[in-house]
């Protein structure tokens, strides 16, 4: 008899023990006894049990993986008002885990949430309806907005930014880029979910918001710029905002709204990721130097990133800086949010301008890649894997920190992370607007990684991806 026929003859046979339902199952069953225990205390009504029961039967790296059957748990969860339930029960329709994809009867467990006010399910359903009911979308974004969702403040200004499916409002938008940019959030109201996420990659919010808003307010008259930026110093989660300024144009009818397959500006999408092929992992030079030689070494191959959504934002200096460096004579690695929905991309160096395009790009793991023309670049002359790294040595970050070409900062390795299966190098070498898509470099010149992100309000967190996983 197979090892999961007995496991379900345990589940029928072995007795209960007597303990109180609820506290017979909090957490995943390890062995007959505690799945037996589970399937009794849902039988009798516990919601808690009955999630817990499909999420072990929904685990494929299990022995007991019965997809059919989690979905029949889920489901009584559900009817008894677990609100998480309802989350499992959607996914598991709308990807297809286990079970046939039914988009349609996802939906309805999507409205079912939503309705509950889960703010995931509020989130993906406006999603959802900016192609379909493009009021109902904004209704949904603006609640949330008002609410204290990050996410939703970033969306509506992208949306007024950008215009279509919402009015051009560009002081809407640099309102709600000033809001999502302070990180005044109600934790509870913030809850996000993967497929809003892979359509948009807004990443870490607050630190997009922050180059958003600084976009946008080179847009705008100083006096006009100094009404929203106090209108929104003013805000609190809970309240409606007015309408902040001139509406620009209209929203119109039957445009595709931007993040779902539009090319707002002629922005392309990016090229699908292909890893550098390992004749650009250079080795690495061992020969400890100072600081001086360091820059004098490598800064020739970091490069400013200016990109625009068109030619004419690019002229009227509407502008998103960041930076790039390059791996041999024409391919350069970055940070998708530096491009993403860019459809004009120059690269400076002292005097010198060259177009680049996007040759590759992974926006969940916000790695991207550049050319340009053969025979233009200088490239790094080492590459050093993180798993050689060590704590507390010095490294050194080069970028273009609010567009000021080749800014050396100094610091030291202070952590190595694993973040969602992504390898990090922590480091307090300054990382600013603008130094991400930078190099990281080691004491004799390596490219360590590629400065990518900071925290708010902590000093000396700052973040590189590590060089090695722009090779997988």
């Amino acid at each position: 008899m197979s090892s999961r026929w007995v496991w379900i003859l345990a589940l029928l046979l072995t007795p209960w023990a007597g303990a109180p339902a609820r506290a017979a199952c909090v957490a995943k069953p390890t062995d007959p006894s505690e799945l037996s225990q589970c399937s009794t205390a849902a039988n009798a009504g516990d919601v808690v049990a009955a999630l817990v029961l499909g999420d072990a039967l929904a685990d494929a790296s299990g022995r007991l993986y019965d997809p059919a059957a989690a979905v029949t748990w889920w489901e009584q969860a559900a009817a008894g008002g677990n609100a998480m339930a309802l989350r499992r029960l959607f996914d598991a329709h709308w990807y297809g885990r286990g079970i046939p994809r039914e988009p349609v009867r996802a939906r309805a467990y999507l409205d079912r949430a939503a309705t509950q006010g889960a703010p995931w399910a509020r989130l993906v359903r406006a999603l959802l309806l900016e192609s379909e009911d493009t009021a109902a979308a904004a209704g949904l974004y603006n609640a949330l907005a008002a609410e204290g969702n990050c996410l939703a403040q970033l969306r509506l200004s992208h949306g007024h930014d950008r215009g279509g499916w919402l009015e051009k409002n560009r002081s809407q938008a640099l309102f709600w880029a000033y809001v999502a940019a302070e990180g005044r959030h109600d934790p509870g109201s913030a809850d996000g979910h993967p497929l809003f996420e892979s359509r948009f990659h807004y990443g870490d919010c607050t630190t997009e918001a922050f180059f958003l808003k600084e976009e946008l307010a080179k847009a705008l008259p100083g006096d006009l710029r100094a009404k929203v930026e106090a209108s929104a110093a003013a805000w609190r989660p809970g309240r409606v905002p007015d309408r902040q300024g001139p509406v620009d144009v209209a929203a119109a009818l039957g445009v595709p709204p931007a993040g779902q397959g539009a090319t707002m500006g002629g922005a392309p999408k990016l090229p699908p990721w292909q890893q550098l092929p390992a004749s650009l992992r250079r080795s690495p030079g061992r020969t400890k130097v100072g600081p001086e030689e360091v820059f004098a070494t490598v800064g020739r191959s970091v490069f400013v990133v200016v990109a625009a959504r068109t030619d004419e934002d690019m002229k009227a200096q509407r502008v998103r800086f960041g930076s790039a460096v390059a791996m041999d004579e024409r391919t350069l690695i970055t940070n998708c949010h530096v491009i993403d929905e860019m459809a004009v991309i120059w690269l400076r160096q002292g005097g010198q301008m060259l177009r680049a395009a996007p040759s590759g790009g992974d926006g969940a793991t916000d790695r991207c890649q550049l050319t340009v023309s053969p025979g233009r670049l200088s490239a790094v002359p080492g590459v050093r894997s993180w798993e050689d790294l060590k704590v507390g040595e010095t490294v050194y970050s080069i970028g273009a920190p609010k567009g000021l070409e080749a800014t050396l900062g100094q610091g030291l390795v202070s952590g190595l992370r694993v973040i969602k299966g992504l390898r990090y190098v922590q480091t307090s070498a300054p990382i600013s607007p603008g130094s991400s898509g930078g190099g990281l470099f080691d004491a004799a010149g390596n490219l360590v990684g590629i400065t990518t992100f900071h925290l708010r309000d902590a000093e000396g967190l700052n973040f590189a991806i590590a060089v090695d996983d722009y090779f997988r």
